[in-house]
């Protein structure tokens, strides 16, 4: 029966993928194209617009461009009429922005006169992607990939820095020629000075009880051989952490938003550390908590890529290193390539805060080498760039 499933499935994305949705998109073809019409298109898990398009999205609109917001919709019925009508205007459009993968703009080339502009959701390169993970555990399937190909319709790819353009080209399997060092657009909010000041501030509105203690950040990313896999370890010793730093810092938890809702904090852990650990992860935005943290502890997470930006130390909680160097795997060396301590305990934690044993020149170069783009106008830069 599962193989029946399966190849029923295969039928009706072929016949989507390779009759419908060319079909559809060439009778729209017809029309001229719009040089008005902006499309900002993303998929089904996002609970609003991602924030690498939001900027664009206002910027955009308020030159008076047409700005249209493509979602496609949970309900597999309704994704059907959403595909024809997506496909309307990506056939009229002037150009269309997306952050992730968007597999109804991979069936065929865009026309001549529009632009594919991928701004993938994270900064740099870290972990593998894309056609990068074709062999490894955590990568989709070589066959599948190549039955309904992806990333092969950009005209452009922006990146934050031109040392990981190599990275991006083998991700997407597309020509280094398309990805321009323009920046990542939402690291624009960590040039505005005012902005990063309000960081505690706006924490402690929705955490009072921190008061005047520093904050040490964790932010791992997830766990998993597929995000719809995805799970979040809770290796953190919450009492020994309380015990040895709850004097002069709090604890604040910024999960992956593939887990933040099965895996948040429970009552339980809250009545019994709710004075020490706090849970931010559908509370406060991640730009706000890394602005607000003094530590960053991080795993395999791109935002160690932002939190650069901010200039500030980070230790790197790499407690099952080997199990994800095998299943997903990274474009450099790890050990070499992270700016920070990286400790494999909750005791090396403990220690690393206490000994301020922070690696600040290491940051320095790290943001020159990977973040060198994000000047805080890579919105204004990127947008001209698409409609010129």
């Amino acid at each position: 029966m599962a193989k029946f499933k399966s190849f029923i499935n295969i039928l009706r994305r072929k016949f989507f993928f390779y009759v419908v949705w060319p079909l559809a998109f060439t009778i729209f073809s017809l029309k001229p194209i719009d040089e008005k019409l902006i499309l900002f298109a993303f998929s089904k898990n996002y609970t609003q617009m991602p924030d690498n398009l939001m900027g664009l999205y206002e910027y955009l609109k308020n030159k008076g461009y047409n700005c249209k917001i493509m979602q496609a919709p949970q309900n597999a019925l309704k994704r059907i009429l959403f595909d024809i009508v997506f496909q309307k205007y990506y056939a009229t459009c002037k150009c269309v922005f997306i952050t992730d993968n968007f597999d109804q703009l991979y069936a065929h080339k865009p026309r001549k006169g529009t632009k594919v502009i991928q701004l993938w959701h994270a900064c740099g390169a870290f972990k593998k992607w894309g056609y990068s993970t074709l062999d490894l555990a955590w990568g989709g399937s070589r066959e599948d990939m190549l039955r309904f190909p992806m990333h092969n319709t950009y005209t452009d790819v922006f990146v934050s820095a031109e040392s990981v353009i190599p990275c991006y080209a083998e991700a997407f399997g597309c020509d280094e020629k398309i990805i321009k060092a323009l920046g990542t657009p939402r690291t624009d909010v960590y040039f505005d000075e005012i902005f990063v000041a309000s960081g505690r501030e706006k924490l402690l509105k929705a955490f009072p009880e921190i008061g005047n203690r520093k904050i040490i950040l964790y932010a791992p990313t997830f766990r998993g051989n597929s995000p719809e896999e995805s799970y979040n370890d809770q290796p953190l010793d919450y009492s020994l952490l309380k015990r040895t730093l709850g004097k002069d810092y709090a604890l604040v938890l910024k999960l992956h938003p593939f887990t933040a809702k099965k895996y948040r904090l429970s009552d339980e852990l809250k009545k019994e550390f709710g004075d020490f650990v706090f849970d931010a992860s559908s509370s406060v935005a991640i730009e706000t908590a890394l602005c607000a943290a003094d530590y960053l502890v991080a795993d395999y997470s791109s935002l160690i890529f932002e939190y650069a930006l901010l200039d500030k130390p980070m230790i790197f909680y790499a407690y099952d290193l080997e199990k994800y160097k095998k299943d997903r795997s990274f474009y450099f060396e790890y050990e070499s390539f992270v700016p920070g301590r990286i400790v494999m305990s909750n005791e090396e934690i403990v220690a690393s805060i206490l000994s301020n044993s922070c690696q600040q020149e290491k940051i320095k170069e790290f943001r020159n080498r990977y973040m060198s783009a994000c000047d805080g106008r890579c919105i204004e830069k990127i947008a001209e760039y698409a409609v010129r």
